[in-house]
């Protein structure tokens, strides 16, 4: 068996070289976020990096097989991916609490705002409008989207994110899971989670490197939003291995990343204006909802909580 730390490292090399590889061309054609769907399409590249890396470690260096990657779908544990959709769903109306909480009720602006009303529901689509550059006669023919209560809408963008997280999104989301949580948790079962976890938090947040400094998440901070996004994937991270540990396969975690990404669309209706190192999900506002999250699971799971530091992770 080839030792942990060589896999590893053979991992992060493919994973890491691919994703940076992508970016970099990318970079040298200019595409950065204000590219529109060019960025989106090399995004989406790029997020093949760590199932390939998986794929190609997995089947043709150590012969291993595909059922060590945690594909098993009859092996998943439903009840923790029904608790994993309640975990994931809740992330969107947190955020938005915190970010009015701490912007709008205690005044620090540099957090932002956030309001679920229809006011500024018509604001934000307006400027989306602009953005994307949109006929402004086919805006008020969609007019009624805007009649329909903030909360309402809130919650069907709520409910889409579940459906696209089992759907369309949990595609993309693999291309990120079979890495992380497929061959790298396999790598580190052995290991206690807090390790485990600390271990994927970094080289997770560091993968993120070529995107961030393209403009992801971050704009205008390239080498410094990178710190930041390592500390939001090791806030993620326990949530993420919860999950998989608990469940037994890849698609909790997969459908948890899914409700992140999907739940992206309330959070840019109803909250505007924060720095984004503070007012954002990947800041200050984001990490105390993670903490909150995760404070909870460990609250329901004290099984997973008493192995953090003790050993594997333990049986469901």
């Amino acid at each position: 068996m080839v030792p942990d730390r060589s896999r590893i490292v053979g991992y992060v090399l493919i994973a890491f070289g691919f994703t940076w590889a992508v970016a970099g061309i990318g970079w040298l054609f200019g595409i950065d976020t204000s590219s529109g769907f060019t960025y989106m399409a090399l995004a989406a590249c790029c997020m093949l990096g760590p199932a390939i890396a998986a794929i190609i470690r997995q089947r043709a260096i150590e012969k291993l097989p595909w059922s060590g990657l945690g594909l098993s779908i009859p092996g998943t544990r439903w009840k923790v991916l029904a608790a994993t959709c309640a975990v994931g769903l809740l992330i969107a109306p947190l955020y938005l609490l915190c970010q009015h909480l701490l912007g709008d009720v205690l005044g620090m602006a540099p957090f932002g705002h956030a309001e679920v009303n229809n006011e500024r529901m018509a604001v934000a689509v307006s400027e989306l409008a602009a953005q994307l550059g949109s006929d402004p006669s086919a805006m008020e023919k969609n007019k009624w989207l805007l009649e329909l209560p903030a909360w309402l809408v809130l919650l069907i963008i709520q409910i889409a994110a579940l459906f696209s997280a089992f759907s369309l999104n949990l595609i993309f989301m693999l291309g990120e899971e079979l890495g992380w949580r497929g061959y790298l948790f396999q790598v580190t079962s052995a290991w206690n989670p807090l390790r485990r976890v600390l271990l994927t938090g970094v080289l997770w947040g560091l993968w993120h490197a070529p995107l961030i400094a393209l403009g992801h998440n971050y704009p205008g901070y390239p080498v410094s939003g990178i710190g930041m996004m390592v500390v939001f994937c090791v806030l993620a991270a326990l949530l993420f291995d919860w999950t998989r540990a608990r469940s037994g396969t890849i698609w909790s975690s997969a459908v948890l990343h899914g409700l992140i990404n999907g739940g992206a669309g309330g959070m840019a209706l109803f909250a505007w204006g924060g720095h984004p190192f503070l007012g954002s999900l990947v800041g200050v506002a984001g990490f105390i909802v993670l903490v909150l999250l995760a404070s909870a699971v460990l609250a329901f799971d004290p099984a997973y909580k008493a192995s953090l530091l003790h050993g594997p992770q333990p049986a469901a």
